[in-house]
């Protein structure tokens, strides 16, 4: 196991205000466990910023909460963090996902309906480290804007951090998280 120690009985002065800010920041959001920001607290100015990073793009991005929750699964899928999946599938669901295209997701399918067949072309790209054609970079601005296309392309690398934290460190599943 790559497990970290839990910090935070011992987190004191600002360190513990980072903590206190994460759990008020999660919990006024209706988010009730710390998932990979128990490992992160061992450093916590950095937790402090992956969280801030995370908080914008799930309630200030301007995505919307559908594209965003599609990504979020798509990138557990490619990268096989099961902790991401089952921590966000839900919320997927209720972000207006079709359970087709959740199934779609879970089972590898080639195409998807609009506009997630985009978003995936989109990752595709972003995930092989290669420029965007042109041609889906107009389509993608033309559909979510030049920030929304960003956020895309942004979203994949910061889900894959997360999911490196979570897998790297063994994080484990808050209790009662067992959806697939």
């Amino acid at each position: 196991m790559a497990s970290l120690p839990d910090p935070i009985p011992g987190l004191v002065g600002s360190d513990k205000e980072i903590y206190d800010d994460i759990v008020r920041r999660r919990a006024a959001k209706g988010v009730d466990h710390l998932g990979p920001y128990v490992p992160l607290l061992n450093y916590p100015e950095l937790a402090k910023y992956i969280e801030r990073l995370g908080y914008f793009y799930k309630y200030e991005s301007t995505l919307p909460g559908h594209l965003y929750q599609f990504i979020v699964l798509e990138v557990a899928r490619q990268s096989g963090v099961e902790f991401v999946w089952r921590d966000h599938i839900d919320a997927a669901r209720k972000a207006g996902v079709p359970d087709d295209v959740i199934a779609a997701i879970k089972d590898g399918a080639e195409t998807l309906e609009q506009p997630y067949q985009l978003v995936r072309e989109i990752m595709n790209w972003a995930f092989r480290f290669k420029s965007i054609p042109q041609d889906l970079q107009d389509q993608a601005i033309a559909e979510f804007g030049v920030r929304g296309f960003i956020e895309i392309v942004t979203l994949c690398g910061f889900y894959t951090l997360v999911g490196m934290v979570n897998a790297g460190f063994d994080v484990p599943p808050p209790k009662g998280m067992d959806h697939t």
